[in-house]
C-alpha cells in the first residue's frame, strides 16, 4: 500500500512538471502594417523650413508600441503591380532635371539634385517630410507616394 501511494505521489508530481513545461512564458510578438497614401494634392509646403511634409493620424501607434515596440516606415514603388517593391526610410534619390534656354527650349545641360524623404512619428502620428538638396521648387510638387508603417510590439 505505502509503494502504492510513492508510485501516485511520483505520477502526479511528473504529471504536474509536464503540464507546467507545456505553457509558454514567452511573449508573444504582434505585427502591424497600415498603408500611408499620399497623394499629389495632399502634400503640404512649410516655407520656413523649405519642405514638404503631410501627417497622418494613426491612432493604431499607442503609447505602448511608441514605448516598447518598433516602428519603421518603407516607400512602395511600382504598387499593384507584380514589380512592386520596397525602400526603408530614410531615403534619397539622385535625380537630374534638362535645362531650358530663355524661350524654354531644352538644352544640353542638366540641372542634378537629390530628393530626401524622411519620416517622424509620436503617439497616434507619423509624418513624411520631403526635402530638395537645392531648395528650388519653384513649380514642383511632389508625386502620389505610398508608404507602408509597420509596427513591432
Amino acid at each position: 500500500m505505502k509503494s502504492e501511494k510513492y508510485v501516485i505521489l511520483c505520477l502526479l508530481a511528473f504529471m504536474g512538471m509536464v503540464m507546467t513545461g507545456c505553457q509558454s512564458n514567452e511573449p508573444q510578438l504582434r505585427k502591424m502594417t497600415i498603408d500611408l497614401e499620399v497623394r499629389q494634392k495632399d502634400w503640404t509646403f512649410d516655407k520656413q523650413e523649405n519642405r514638404y511634409f503631410c501627417q497622418f493620424d494613426v491612432p493604431e501607434l499607442t503609447g505602448t508600441i511608441y514605448n516598447y515596440g518598433e516602428v519603421s516606415l518603407n516607400r512602395e514603388y511600382n504598387t499593384r503591380t507584380p514589380n512592386a517593391y520596397q525602400v526603408a526610410l530614410p531615403e534619397t534619390t539622385y535625380m537630374s532635371e534638362q535645362l531650358t534656354d530663355s524661350v524654354g527650349n531644352p538644352v544640353d545641360e542638366y540641372a542634378y539634385y537629390q530628393q530626401h524623404v524622411d519620416y517622424i512619428y509620436g503617439i497616434g502620428f507619423v509624418e513624411v517630410d520631403l526635402t530638395i538638396s537645392d531648395f528650388l521648387y519653384g513649380g514642383y510638387q511632389p508625386e502620389d507616394m505610398l508608404f507602408r508603417l509597420q509596427m513591432t510590439y
